[in-house]
């Protein structure tokens, strides 16, 4: 019955205020106003298969801070990518940090601080639900 009026709501909002959306994790939103593309907001984003060798690539040409990556539904806060594979791979045995090494690591989602055309850009070069 919640999910119902969040969408409804969602709905609402989105035809008063021409707000575009990107389905992120099906119940979770993340929503902008597309007329101002230059402000500067909070988002929680989930990937479709995407590894930390992908989002190096990415994050290394858009203007992006991640405040924090989510990987089997914990958060982890680092400096970058290098930073989060020390801590993930902290208790893990050799093996599997040679394969984290070798192949990344898959990342369920970010939380990131960035402006709304930045959003964009990364919406266009990742899969996000």
């Amino acid at each position: 019955m919640i999910n119902i009026k969040k969408y409804i709501l969602t709905i609402i909002l989105c035809s008063l205020f021409n707000i575009q959306t990107i389905d992120s994790n099906s119940d979770k939103l993340t929503l902008y106003n597309k007329e101002n593309i230059y402000e500067e907001e909070v988002f929680k984003i989930y990937f479709v298969n995407t590894t930390s060798k992908d989002l190096e690539s990415i994050l290394n040409i858009l203007d992006i801070n991640v405040l924090s990556y989510i990987i089997d539904d914990k958060k982890y806060y680092a400096r970058d990518l290098n930073d989060l594979y020390e801590k993930y791979t902290k208790d893990k045995t050799l093996q599997d940090k040679i394969y984290y090494e070798k192949y990344g690591i898959k990342i369920d989602g970010i939380n990131i601080k960035c402006q709304i055309n930045e959003l964009i850009k990364l919406d266009n070069l990742v899969d996000i639900y």
